[in-house]
């Protein structure tokens, strides 16, 4: 089958009103301005399914133009963004449901791993959160030194870090238990503690390396 590409003169045209009432399936067409495309795409896999494609892999599951697949999984990750920064703005990382809470929104439908990090105030609130690493499906690596220079430039009283397996599966590998109790020893001996660290999973369910 074709691609289908993009329309213009048969775009729907939608108000500001309709969007918050709006079908999954008319957002979608909304996004891209083509009529009628919404129900075919969603055919293909569930919204949080395709959220998790590139725009090439999208544009092959759904037969839509490049184009439109980039803009679509750019519509994805703007509402993944927007979920996320208001999540972790001020939020209070006293414990791993909260730190799983805070960064599953944005790095649970991930398909490669990434490795965050969250300063923290006197309080155990967000201060700065930024990323540190993306790796690929299932490893992604920062050096001990790396996170700590982060630690310290973001002013952090303490410290907490994230990361996702894409797999489904929470369990810590060998590797981030080992990495995991190495920088809590050095991050207390620097007097910037590491407070926790959490694996989150497409599912929702987590694992704390450190709580």
């Amino acid at each position: 089958m074709a691609a289908m590409t993009s329309a213009t003169v048969d775009a729907p045209a939608a108000t500001a009103a309709e969007i918050p009432t709006a079908t999954e399936a008319g957002l979608i067409e909304m996004v891209l301005g083509i009529p009628a495309v919404g129900p075919r795409i969603l055919g293909t896999a569930a919204l949080p399914s395709l959220g998790r494609l590139s725009p090439a892999a999208l544009a092959e599951r759904t037969q839509i133009a490049l184009l439109d697949a980039t803009r679509l999984a750019a519509a994805f990750e703007l509402g993944r963004r927007a979920h996320a920064a208001r999540a972790r703005r001020g939020a209070l990382l006293t414990d791993a449901a909260r730190v799983a809470r805070t960064f599953g929104p944005k790095l649970a439908s991930l398909v490669h791993e990434e490795l965050w990090i969250a300063s923290l105030d006197s309080h155990g609130r967000v201060r700065e959160t930024r990323m540190l690493a993306r790796g690929v499906d299932d490893a992604v690596y920062a050096g001990r030194a790396t996170i700590l220079r982060a630690a310290l430039d973001m002013a952090a009283v303490s410290f907490v870090l994230a990361h996702n397996h894409p797999s489904g599966d929470p369990t810590p590998t060998a590797e981030d238990e080992a990495m995991t109790q190495q920088l809590r020893d050095l991050s207390h001996e620097l007097n910037v503690p590491l407070r926790a660290h959490v694996i989150v999973t497409p599912s929702g369910r987590y694992s704390a390396v450190l709580e």
